[in-house]
């Protein structure tokens, strides 16, 4: 897969180094349900993909959005991630103070910071707006939790989320991460993402997350809930320490 080039490094917020917990932390297998897929990702390395097109302007280093709330105005079916960090080379061990950042598209398909993207209802502009981006530090459990809501998609992606994470203001992972078709197409086919209508590339076709199969599993969120009640998932991102 694609590696990104970094180019800039700038002075992480937070003055303490991370520290790696020797802690074999594991995702469970979700129990099956309509509304519930098995995350596959555990303590592996992560796959790298491309940034994308999209990061804070500037360089996300340079992002002062602290938070885990990220939704601001946006409105979309509830979502909340719980994203641990775990040392792949170091027998499973949970990374705390570690950066992670987050970023996506709004229901209709527009990321917030940036002017002139054309997508399926028109070309609009959000320069200056800061929603569903934020950055969070691990705890002692090397966990975040962002909340959020699901993405909308745009023409030539599935639906899909950005995340890099640092260590000591070194960018270690730059990856993505999909979601499970049967959710898409609920919520896709729900009220406040009609507009859009169902996104008629799968995630195996995606150009990005689809060149592996393995890959993919590995990066497809395990998700539980429904439409009306919002969903809930956990994905660990494993680093190469």
């Amino acid at each position: 897969m694609e590696r990104k080039k970094f180019l800039t490094a700038f002075a992480l917020v937070a003055a303490a180094g991370p520290m790696i917990i020797d802690s074999c932390k594991k995702e469970s297998t979700s129990t099956s349900t309509s509304s519930t897929t098995s995350d596959s990702s555990s303590c592996i390395v992560t796959a790298t993909e491309v940034e994308g097109p999209y990061p804070y302007p500037g360089g996300e280093l340079t992002n002062p959005l602290e938070r885990s709330d990220i939704t601001e105005s946006q409105t979309g079916v509830p979502l909340t991630l719980t994203i641990n960090v775990v040392n792949a080379d170091g027998s499973c061990a949970v990374v705390a103070n570690a950066r992670v950042d987050i970023w996506h598209c709004n229901k209709d398909g527009y990321y917030s910071g940036y002017a002139n993207q054309t997508g399926i209802l028109g070309t609009e502009d959000y320069t200056g707006k800061t929603f569903l981006r934020g950055y969070q530090l691990t705890d002692t459990s090397g966990q975040v939790k962002f909340v959020t809501i699901y993405p909308g998609w745009y023409s030539g992606r599935t639906t899909h989320i950005h995340f890099e994470v640092y260590v000591n203001s070194v960018l270690k992972k730059t990856t993505q991460i999909a979601f499970p078709e049967s959710i898409n197409s609920a919520v896709d086919t729900s009220t406040l993402y009609a507009s859009l209508g169902v996104n008629p590339l799968t995630n195996s076709e995606d150009s990005i997350l689809g060149d592996s199969a393995t890959d993919l599993a590995n990066e497809t969120v395990s998700l539980s809930g429904s439409v009306s009640a919002g969903y809930t998932g956990t994905y660990t991102i494993g680093l190469a320490l």
